[in-house]
């Protein structure tokens, strides 16, 4: 039971990464005012380090799956 949470959070963990690095990409290259005025209210700065911070959720997502499957494989 343990291991399937932690399959779960693992891809969680994976699938918010990859939300926030699309999300900060498509509002970082956006020049709509309204883009501008919703980027300005949630304080964000149009840079590049929210997707990164969103890759990295991505890459931790994914080798906590590939840990929680080897450890599935491997014979007790």
């Amino acid at each position: 039971m343990g291991n399937l949470f932690y399959k779960l959070s693992a891809i969680v963990t994976a699938l918010v990464g990859l939300a926030v690095a699309i999300f900060a990409l498509t509002a970082a290259y956006r020049t709509d005012d309204d883009w501008a005025r919703m980027l300005f209210t949630l304080g964000m700065p149009a840079s590049l380090l929210l997707p990164a911070v969103g890759a990295l959720l991505v890459i931790v997502g994914v080798l906590m799956f590939r840990h929680a499957v080897r450890q599935t494989e491997r014979p007790s």
